[in-house]
C-alpha cells in the first residue's frame, strides 16, 4: 500500500485538499526541525572547540541546548510513521498503454520499476531539494556546461486562433548546445547523426539548471547532444508581446524544423525532454503532431523516437492553484515569474494591455498569472488558451513512446491532479490515469518518494557521488529519472 492508497480514508472523508495541505506541512515542520537540530550541534560543536574549560555560562548554554534538542526531536517524530510505513523503493502506482513493446521497456530498463532509493535523512519531500542546490551553486560557480548558443528567430500571429496571412509577432529563442556543433574538446565523438535530445526547461530555469545539469552531463556520456530550447523571454528580454510562460508549440516546431534543416544530417534521431512546467508544452506538442501525422500524412510533421516527461501538472488550468501547487514553492516561484518575465519587459507588455499586465502584477498565485496573462499568449480569453494550450485535451492521440515520472509527495505538482476525473466533455468523465492507459505507447511511473524533480537515489552506493564525465572530478549521484533516461548501454528509456 502506497502513499495514496494510505490516504484514501481520510481523503474520502476529509477531502484530497485537506489531506495534502496537512500532509505537506507536517513534512514541512519536520524539514525545519531537521534543519534546526543540526544547526544547533553544529553551533555547541563549535563552542566546545573554542573553550578551554566548561564553566557555569557553558554549562546554562548546554542545558539550553538539550531542551532545544528534545523539541526537535520531537518535531521529528511528526513525520516518523510516515518515514516508517513508506516502502524505501519501488512505485506506488505504474500506469502502462496498450502496446506490448512497453513491457519490454520495463524489462531492459528495471530502474523503472524500482523508484528511487534516497537515504533515510533525506526522505523528507523538502530536505531532497537541499544537495542538488548545492551542487547547482558549485556547477555555476566552477564547473557549468560550456553551451554553444544560436540564436533562431521565430514567428507567430497575433491571435493564434484566427490565424493571419503575414506573422509579426517576431521574437528569437536561444538555443543552448553541449556539445558544440563547432570543433571543440567535447566533439571527437560527435558528428551531425549524433542522436539529440531537445530539452523544454522549468518555469523559470535555464540550461545550467533544468532544474539541476546532471542529466545533460549524463546525456554526453551516453552520446547524446543535447539542445535546451530557451522558450520566449526566458533567458533574453521580449521583441515583441508574445508570452506563454509554459512554451509555445507553434515556436517549438519552428525549432525542430530549424534544427533538422540547418545543423543535423537526415538521419540524426531526435528526443524529446520535459520538465515540470516545461512539459506543457512537450505533451501538447506531441498530441498535435502525432494527431496531424495520421490526418495530414501529406504535411511536414516532427518527428521523435521517444520523450520522457517529468514532474508534470496535468491539467494547466488548475494546476498551479495555491491548493495544488502549494507554500512556500508557490510564492516563491510566482514573484520569480512576475520579476523575470513581467517587470523586465513590462513597458513592451503595457503598450499592448496595461491591464492585462496589472492583472499578471496583482496576481496571488501562479494561476491567476496565467489566467492574467494569456492575451501576451495568443489568446483572446482563457477559455480558447486552455482549449488549445492544456496538455491533456488530446492526450489520448499521443502515439510517440513516452514515459512520464511523476511522485507521490511533490509539493508543486499534487499526484491527485493525475487520478481525478476529467471534468471535460471529450474524456468521458474518465481520470487522466484511465486515459494513459488507453494510449498506445504511454507509461506513467509514481514513486513513493522524490518530491518535485530531485528523486534522490543511492541505492548500492555507499557514497551518493559519481564521476563527471565533464571534468573528471565528482558529482551527485544522477537523479533517479536520469538514471532512467540516460542508464548505460540498452538499460535506458531513452
Amino acid at each position: 500500500m502506497g502513499l495514496l492508497s494510505r490516504a484514501m480514508p481520510l481523503g474520502l472523508s476529509w477531502g484530497w485538499t485537506e489531506f495534502s495541505t496537512f500532509d505537506h506541512e507536517t513534512s514541512l515542520v519536520s524539514a525545519a526541525a531537521f534543519l534546526a537540530f543540526h544547526i544547533i550541534v553544529i553551533v555547541w560543536f563549535v563552542r566546545l572547540l573554542t573553550c578551554t574549560r566548561v564553566d557555569d555560562a557553558l554549562s546554562s548554554q548546554w542545558t539550553k541546548v538539550q531542551y532545544m534538542s528534545s523539541a526537535v526531536l520531537l518535531m521529528l517524530a511528526i513525520e516518523l510513521p510516515v518515514l516508517l510505513s513508506t516502502p524505501n523503493e519501488g512505485l506506488m502506482d505504474l500506469i502502462q498503454g496498450t502496446d506490448p513493446k512497453l513491457s519490454e521497456i520495463l524489462a531492459r530498463v528495471p530502474a523503472i520499476q524500482q523508484g528511487p532509493s534516497p537515504p533515510l535523512i533525506l526522505r523528507n519531500r523538502h530536505m531532497q531539494f537541499i544537495p542538488w542546490m548545492i551542487q547547482n551553486e558549485i556547477h555555476r560557480r566552477f564547473s557549468s556546461i560550456p553551451f554553444q548558443r544560436i540564436n533562431v528567430e521565430v514567428s507567430d500571429c497575433a491571435n493564434k486562433m484566427e490565424g493571419c496571412h503575414i506573422p509579426h509577432m517576431n521574437d528569437t529563442i536561444a538555443l543552448d548546445i553541449f556539445p558544440p556543433f563547432h570543433d571543440s574538446i567535447y566533439t571527437n565523438k560527435f558528428n551531425k547523426s549524433s542522436p539529440i535530445i531537445l530539452f523544454a526547461p522549468g518555469l523559470r530555469c535555464h540550461s545550467q539548471d533544468l532544474p539541476g545539469n546532471s542529466i545533460i552531463r549524463k546525456a554526453f556520456e551516453s552520446g547524446f547532444r543535447s539542445i535546451v530550447v530557451n522558450r520566449r523571454g526566458l533567458v533574453q528580454q521580449l521583441k515583441s508581446p508574445r508570452l506563454n510562460i509554459f512554451g509555445d508549440v507553434d515556436d517549438l516546431e519552428q525549432i525542430y524544423f530549424y534544427i533538422k534543416r540547418e545543423l543535423v544530417s537526415s538521419d540524426c534521431p531526435l528526443f524529446l525532454h520535459g520538465i515540470s512546467a516545461g512539459t506543457a508544452v512537450t505533451v501538447s506538442a506531441l498530441s498535435k503532431w502525432d494527431k496531424r501525422r495520421i490526418d495530414q500524412p501529406d504535411r511536414e510533421t516532427p518527428v521523435f523516437v521517444a520523450s520522457i516527461d517529468v514532474v508534470p501538472g496535468y491539467d494547466i488550468s488548475k494546476a498551479l492553484n495555491r491548493e495544488r501547487f502549494l507554500w512556500p514553492y508557490n510564492d516563491l516561484l510566482m514573484q520569480g515569474v512576475k520579476d523575470h518575465f513581467v517587470l523586465q519587459n513590462e513597458e513592451l507588455l503595457r503598450r499592448h494591455d496595461s491591464d492585462a499586465v496589472d492583472r499578471m502584477l496583482g496576481a496571488s498565485s501562479l494561476q491567476e498569472v496565467v489566467d492574467a496573462g494569456v492575451i501576451f499568449a495568443g489568446y483572446a480569453n482563457t477559455t480558447s488558451y486552455y482549449q488549445d494550450t492544456n496538455p491533456i485535451n488530446e492526450v489520448r492521440h499521443i502515439t510517440t513512446p513516452k514515459l512520464v515520472i511523476n511522485a507521490a509527495d511533490d509539493p508543486c505538482c499534487n499526484i491527485a491532479n493525475l487520478y481525478e476525473q476529467s471534468p471535460y466533455p471529450q474524456h468521458e468523465g474518465k481520470t487522466f490515469a484511465q486515459m494513459i492507459r488507453e494510449t498506445e505507447r504511454g507509461m506513467v511511473a509514481v514513486t513513493y518518494t522524490g518530491s518535485h524533480a530531485p528523486f534522490v537515489c543511492t541505492r548500492n552506493r555507499w557514497l551518493p557521488f559519481v564521476n563527471d564525465p565533464l571534468t573528471g572530478g565528482w558529482m551527485l549521484n544522477s537523479s533517479w529519472a536520469d538514471q532512467v533516461a540516460m542508464a548505460r548501454g540498452d538499460r535506458k528509456f531513452l
